[in-house]
């Protein structure tokens, strides 16, 4: 962690060097999802990042979760392990479900699973304008989940007046191939925009091979995304789009850390379609929208016996949700500004499950008749900025759940920008994760009678705007959960009972002009869980309760992290940038026994593009250059030193 620490400081001073000053800069970055209508970052107090697309573009990464897990406080468990790999994604210490993944403004779930989150593996990475970051609990905007914060991932639309059409051609290791096409334009005062992708990759086995003489079979993976959007050409009054994605990959698996499976495989499929208007008047805007999320999930295990236990196993999970939402903003005057809405939400799932092994057959079977539930929501916030520094904003949210009767989330907010130079400001706000559909109404492990896990989090930011070329951000935060949701080992049921206090430090500078630019970020984190503490007798095969127990709840996320990036733009074609990534020790989770230690890894990344001509950019990167060799899961492989280069024809 010293050693972590010391770069950074190395890095901000490095930063500070070699910056312009200028007094008269000022935070006119346009952010939306902060307070759900547009204003410069310099009227919120709230801590956001913004992935813009040329982030994006001029980056080595080809996933989501590669990119996101560059950025301060958050880590993405299995973005680098075999392609096709579950994503777990965490941020500021929260287990996996407590941060809200939003595609353009909209919730997105997958109601199948146990913490209902939803696969980043959906959304390629080329179909991204642009991503903002929102931490703390933002519930009283956002809803159940957003207890750590949000991901907003904004995707691409066609502005151009003209047609235009793309191609996009990669090539890399353990045979990766993907192919892109793209068109769009604007016919009268409609706007559309069509794209096809397919990806596959050989890849490598997920589980390690210990021996290095076992013999374990390459995980394939084999992916494909369509999409296409309609809208309003010109939405200066009224304004409507609509959107229909949808995706399929199919991917090996292992059967668990070290072992082997020669027949077990995934087949994951995702549906969304989408659809809003807006109207504009003189000082307010109204938007209403329409979506559903439909997810499949089949998992099918024939291998031969391996483990003494399972010989066959079928999974099949569908998961559906549908939201439809009114909500507007109103402009009093310069000074504040009324957000208010409504929304209704409706998520059901149907689950089938068998397993054969020694101890016989066992099904289990959950249907959408039962296994459902609506969540209708009452939210409204007042802005208020003073234009002499001072900005504030309070909030609060009223949810009627179905299973479980109402509860209330809040939000205080207030920042004062000093002298144009440095923006502090304060964070106090509540939030709420409601039990899953799996929790709730699993025949075998779920309990009807369960509540939503609720949070409390303060947050401190200071922020230094003074430059035009010289950012610089420290954040301090505090989050106590209670009713925790966690598993009674001995009656094998979900229950209310663990607390969860977290806290942790960000840090954040950059230096950027017109043809460099350099950002470094450390996250330090600490959390806690209070929960019972369950034994296991053997003389009955089954476990009982102990009392309680306190632990370390960073279970595969590093206590402390450092991720640097730096870019030059050469000249008008070569664009050049290099990343570094450096995480600390980790601990995988070992029920009824001492965690594992995941040592300490440093990653390099190198990227380069050439722009030939107007129409045609090719670019090449070469990731893990140093070839090192971790794990972020126990006993599973990641990508070592591997190589990618693309060709991008654009035809106007």
């Amino acid at each position: 962690m010293t050693r972590l620490l010391f770069l950074f400081l190395t890095s901000a001073l490095a930063c500070t060097a070699v910056a312009q000053s200028d007094s008269t800069f000022s935070l006119d970055e346009v952010v939306i999802t902060a307070n759900r209508f547009t204003q410069k970052q310099i009227n919120t107090g709230k801590v956001v990042t913004v992935i813009k697309r040329t982030d994006i573009e001029n980056s080595p990464f080809i996933s989501i979760g590669e990119l996101l897990s560059r950025q301060a406080g958050i880590t993405i468990i299995g973005a680098n392990n075999s392609p096709g790999a579950n994503n777990d994604v965490y941020m500021r210490g929260a287990g996996t479900g407590n941060l809200l993944m939003l595609i353009d403004g909209l919730p997105a779930y997958d109601v199948s699973t146990i913490r209902e989150t939803f696969d980043i593996n959906f959304i390629p990475l080329g179909e991204i304008e642009r991503i903002e970051i929102l931490k703390g609990g933002q519930s009283t905007l956002y809803g159940s989940d957003a207890v750590a914060g949000v991901v907003n991932i904004i995707t691409r639309t066609n502005d151009a007046k003209k047609p235009t059409a793309s191609i996009h051609i990669q090539q890399g290791s353990y045979s990766t191939n993907t192919f892109d096409a793209s068109t769009s334009g604007r016919v009268g005062k409609l706007k559309y925009k069509a794209q096809y992708m397919r990806s596959s990759s050989k890849g490598f086995s997920s589980a390690i091979d210990s021996t290095k003489t076992a013999g374990f079979d390459r995980d394939n993976f084999f992916q494909q995304f369509a999409l296409v959007q309609l809208g309003s050409a010109s939405d200066e009054k009224w304004g409507w789009r609509t959107s229909a994605q949808w995706n399929r990959y199919t991917n090996g698996l292992d059967q668990t850390a070290y072992e082997d499976a020669k027949d077990f495989t995934a087949a994951n499929e995702n549906l969304m379609i989408s659809g809003g208007i807006t109207r504009r008047l003189e000082k307010a805007t109204i938007h209403a929208n329409l979506s559903m999320n439909n997810s499949l999930r089949n998992y099918l295990d024939d291998s031969v016996y391996l483990n003494g236990f399972s010989k066959f196993l079928r999974n099949n999970f569908k998961g559906r949700s549908m939201i439809a939402e009114v909500y507007g903003n109103y402009r009093f005057n310069d000074k504040f500004r009324l957000f208010a809405g409504f929304d209704q939400r409706w998520l059901n799932t149907d689950q089938y499950f068998i397993s054969v092994s020694d101890f016989g057959v066992y099904e289990n079977t959950l249907n959408a008749d039962t296994a459902k539930i609506s969540v209708s929501s009452l939210t409204s916030s007042l802005v208020y900025n003073s234009g002499k520094g001072w900005n504030v904003e309070v909030g609060g949210r009223l949810n009627f759940h179905s299973r479980y009767g109402r509860n209330a989330t809040f939000t205080f907010n207030p920042s004062y920008v000093l002298n144009s130079k440095w923006k502090l400001a304060y964070n106090l706000s509540s939030a709420f994760k409601a039990p899953t559909l799996y929790q709730l109404y699993d025949g075998f492990a779920g309990v009807i009678g369960l509540k939503p896990e609720t949070s409390i989090t303060n947050e401190v930011s200071v922020e230094y705007i003074g430059s035009k070329h010289v950012f610089g951000q420290a954040t301090v935060f505090h989050r106590t959960i209670k009713n925790g949701i966690d598993y009674d080992y001995s009656i094998y049921k979900y229950f209310n009972y663990g607390e969860q206090k977290a806290k942790g430090l960000e840090l954040e500078v950059g230096y950027r002009n017109q043809t460099f630019q350099i950002n470094v970020n450390y996250t330090l984190l600490s959390s806690k869980v209070t929960t019972t503490k369950f034994a296991y007798d053997a003389g009955f095969f089954s476990y009982f309760a102990v009392g309680d127990t306190i632990y370390n709840q960073l279970f595969r996320v590093p206590a402390s992290s450092l991720n640097a990036n730096a870019g030059w733009q050469i000249n008008k074609k070569i664009h050049v940038s290099l990343y570094q990534r450096i995480a600390g020790k980790r601990y995988e989770p070992i029920f009824d026994s001492e965690p594992k230690e995941l040592k300490p890894y440093a990653t390099t990344d190198v990227f380069a593009e050439y722009q030939l001509n107007k129409a045609l950019l090719v670019y090449g990167s070469l990731r893990n250059a140093f070839n090192a060799q971790y794990q972020e899961v126990y006993g599973f492989a990641t990508r070592g030193r591997n190589v990618l280069f693309g060709v991008r024809f654009t035809l106007d």
